[in-house]
Parts: structure tokens; C-alpha cells; sequence
């Protein structure tokens, strides 16, 4: 069976948000968090533990907020990024569509953690039919990683050559081309959707 393994963030998700910028802007309006705080308070000092599975981003996320000096609640803040993050592309949303419509299946094939992984299964299911979810926090591994891919592979059960994947880095792209997938590039600002359309001989 023909699989089409998406990213999410970049490539089902506009970075752009539709012109209102990053979430971190949505952040910085609700709870004076800035984006440099949040990036050297959070994503440097634990967000490896958190994407590879190895710490719950609540505990990441209460002490990082301490450091910051923020009275935020951590779930506030978590709600705050995960709603403000979500603006799809509708163009991917149609592809996705059309691939499950056509027979395929979809995965989403994502660094996440397990909540936010969760979020966007349940969100982004109920958009289009996905077959699976398989993320970092899970497997123990990012996609920038050989292992990611020999794991997903094995999840899905599937001949390497009957996946197609997308991704907006174009180092995952090499990796997954290198366990024997089909890979397209995603290039912020470029429509990769009538690329993998042609490539899967959609109709």
C-alpha cells in the first residue's frame, strides 16, 4: 500500500501563521514571554530531553517559566502554543484528502513530543483519515537520525519504495532517501503539493 509520510510543522502547519509571524508572537502578546527568553530558557537547555521522550514538557516547560521569572501557568502557556501554532494549509489538507480517498494512507512522520503529538493526531484527524502518528518522544529518535526512519519503516510494515515523505528540512529529506523512501523537500515558501500529486500520479 502507497503511504504519504507528511512533517507537520512547516508543512501541514504555516510557520506564518497566514502573516501574524511566529506563535511565539501570540506568547510574547498573552504573557510577556519573548522569544529569545523562551528559546534560551526552554528549547536550549531542555528541549532534547523533551523531543527525544527522555522529560515530560510539563516539568520542562514549570521550570523554565521559574527561570524566566514568569507567572504563567505551564498550561496555560502549552494551550497558548499548541492553538496559536495550528494554522493549516489547506492545500495539504486537499492532498492529504485526495491520497486517502485514492486508496493510500497517511502517517504524520513528526519530531514531537507526546502531548503536542497527541494534539495533532486528534486535530489533524479530524480533517483527514491518518493511519498512525510516529514522532521523536516515541521512538527515542529525530528524524535527523538514521534510526528514525529504520523504526518508522518497521511501524509501518511496508516496503521502504511505497513511502513518500515530505519534510521542510532537507537534511530528514536525506535521511529517509537514504533508508530507501521516496523523499520530497518542502522548501519554506515553495507549493510542494503538486510535486507529490505528480510523484503519486493522483488524479
Amino acid at each position: 500500500m502507497l503511504t504519504l509520510a507528511l512533517d507537520v510543522d512547516g508543512v501541514i502547519l504555516d510557520p506564518d501563521r497566514g502573516g501574524e509571524g511566529h506563535w511565539t508572537n501570540a506568547l510574547e502578546g498573552r504573557f510577556d514571554i519573548s522569544r529569545p527568553q523562551l528559546r534560551a530558557e526552554f528549547f536550549t537547555q531542555d528541549w532534547d530531553d523533551v523531543i527525544n521522550g527522555r522529560l515530560m514538557i510539563e516539568v520542562a516547560m514549570g521550570d523554565a517559566l521559574a527561570r524566566i521569572g514568569s507567572d504563567a501557568g505551564v498550561e496555560e502557556v502549552l494551550e497558548c502554543w499548541f492553538e496559536s501554532d495550528f494554522v493549516v494549509r489547506p492545500t495539504a489538507i486537499d492532498l492529504a484528502k485526495r491520497v486517502t480517498r485514492q486508496g493510500g494512507r497517511v502517517v504524520l512522520a513528526t519530531n514531537q513530543e507526546h502531548r503536542r503529538a497527541a494534539f495533532l493526531g486528534d486535530r489533524l484527524g479530524a480533517m483527514f483519515p491518518i493511519d498512525d502518528v510516529i514522532y521523536s518522544a516515541e521512538l527515542g529518535h529525530q528524524k535527523h537520525e538514521p534510526e528514525f526512519f529504520r523504526l518508522a519503516t518497521r511501524r509501518l510494515d511496508s516496503d521502504p519504495g511505497d513511502i513518500l515523505f515530505v519534510d521542510d528540512v532537507l537534511h530528514n529529506v536525506e535521511q529517509a532517501a537514504g533508508a530507501g523512501w521516496r523523499a520530497v523537500h518542502a522548501p519554506p515558501g515553495v507549493a510542494w503539493e503538486p510535486v507529490v500529486a505528480d510523484r503519486l500520479g493522483l488524479e
